[in-house]
């Protein structure tokens, strides 16, 4: 059964709610809090939903809860990967064209929607996993320029002492 447009839409403006006056920091947190206020939702609805709004984790008091994506733009890209780096170990390391950062587990998403709004020249896109993000630059040079730039972050290159 197929769910109508005005449905779909009162529970994202309840996502987006919740979110914003609620710290979320798991799926499951989200799937209660709609429950709670009324929609029944899953967790696969849950997590496209996210998707479709753009919802970013955010730094909060050591932890990381969903946020609308207005809630990441203080301060632009620099500034929050900056705070990134601040507040989490990030590691790089080179692999031909790609610079692969590694970061504590479950904040690799956040770690690539800062490097996403950081709009770096050499950063042709960005992938994360759950600890780990590959940055695709062009070439060698890029990535090894990248990575170095990174390092103005905060960001420890692998196996340098």
């Amino acid at each position: 059964m197929r769910e109508t447009l005005a449905r779909k839409h009162h529970r994202q403006q309840a996502l987006l709610r919740v979110v914003s006056q609620q710290r979320l920091s798991t799926q499951a947190d989200v799937v209660r809090a709609l429950r709670g206020a009324g929609f029944a939702a899953t967790q696969a609805t849950v997590s496209r939903d996210i998707v479709e709004l753009g919802l970013v984790k955010v730094a909060r008091d050591g932890t990381h809860a969903y946020a609308p994506p207005s809630a990441a733009a203080p301060g632009g890209g620099m500034e929050r990967l900056r705070r990134f780096c601040e507040d989490y170990p990030v590691e790089g390391a080179l692999a031909t064209n790609l610079v692969v950062l590694r970061s504590l587990p479950g904040t690799a998403n956040a770690l690539a929607a800062a490097l996403d709004a950081s709009r770096l020249d050499e950063a042709v896109g960005t992938l994360a996993g759950d600890d780990t993000v590959f940055i695709a630059a062009t070439n060698e040079r890029h990535a090894r320029a990248l990575l170095g730039r990174l390092t103005t972050f905060g960001i420890a290159r692998k196996g340098a002492k």
